[in-house]
């Protein structure tokens, strides 16, 4: 029998019917549904419960429900076990989801051949102190090196490629994004939008105070290192996907390369990046 994890955000308004219809949908088509723990619903039978990190594993592939965070947090467990993720749109954007809420019945596309799986590249961050690794992480979106506090003070950085200098500025900090990631935070911080298919890393300055480009499009083979240093008693966090925190100290370096991991994105509709593109972001903000 097929395994399929459903991975829903508990905190969603209507959780609880989403759930029930994707489960549903996924037992008439003879799956063996996984549900994590913290979804317990009496009302739901055939139905095994268990935690992310057991169900993962075992799952053909896993339904995410909720945003794009939700999504990012499915993908960092999903990419260990190379098992695919189709996401339902719960939230405001849901750029990197597949499905609306009112399109739950396309699931059914997915047992009849009816789908593609785009391969998306991820980052491995680490911090090195005094010659030892402290910390490590992947992300699909983006890796921010920024200010762990809002005090108004620059922080200045040093960026190197492969061990040679590419540039140096102050500012709030820099954020390095996938191509997945590049219609998010790096977006905001006025970087490119890079097609998904490719295969870089975009280096954006946050509210950088120099003459310096805007951004740096790199080859995905390169490593990528970073140092940054305040002349002020101010904390520095390098962040994955925007909740993998860690402070850094004076003296830390951060390295940034291409991680071995891969997302895997299902997609039932056919539409095209730009498609989504125009719909959820360009079409969106010119309401």
């Amino acid at each position: 029998m097929k395994i399929v994890y459903v991975h829903p955000n508990e905190q969603k308004p209507d959780i609880v019917p989403a759930v029930a219809e994707v489960c549903a949908l996924l037992q008439e088509q003879g799956v063996q549904v996984l549900l994590s723990d913290a979804c317990f619903d009496p009302a739901l039978s055939g139905v095994r419960y268990c935690a992310a990190e057991e169900a993962i594993p075992q799952a053909a592939f896993a339904v995410s429900l909720g945003g794009d965070g939700t999504m990012l947090r499915l993908s960092r467990l999903a990419a260990r076990s190379g098992v695919p993720i189709l996401g339902i749109n719960l939230g405001h954007v849901g750029f990197m989801t597949e499905l609306e809420r009112d399109e739950i019945p396309l699931l059914s596309r997915l047992f009849s051949g009816g789908f593609t799986c785009d391969d998306r590249m991820m980052l491995r961050y680490s911090v090195s102190r005094r010659g030892r690794t402290v910390f490590s992480g992947d992300a699909l979106n983006d890796v921010a090196v920024v200010r762990g506090n809002p005090q108004f003070h620059l922080i200045h950085i040093d960026v190197e490629a492969d061990g040679t200098r590419v540039t140096s500025f102050g500012g709030d900090g820099v954020v390095f994004a996938t191509p997945t990631g590049s219609t998010a935070y790096s977006l905001s911080a006025g970087g490119p939008i890079v097609e998904p298919s490719t295969e870089n890393i975009v280096l954006t300055p946050v509210c950088a105070h120099s003459a310096q480009p805007g951004a740096f499009v790199f080859s995905a083979a390169r490593r990528l290192s970073v140092r940054a240093r305040c002349s002020h008693d101010m904390d520095m966090v390098v962040s994955g996907d925007g909740d993998q925190n860690f402070t850094l100290q004076p003296g830390d370096e951060v390295n940034v390369e291409r991680s071995p991991l891969q997302t895997r994105l299902l997609r039932v509709k056919g539409q095209s990046f730009y498609h989504i593109l125009q719909k959820k972001l360009i079409g969106r903000e010119m309401r």
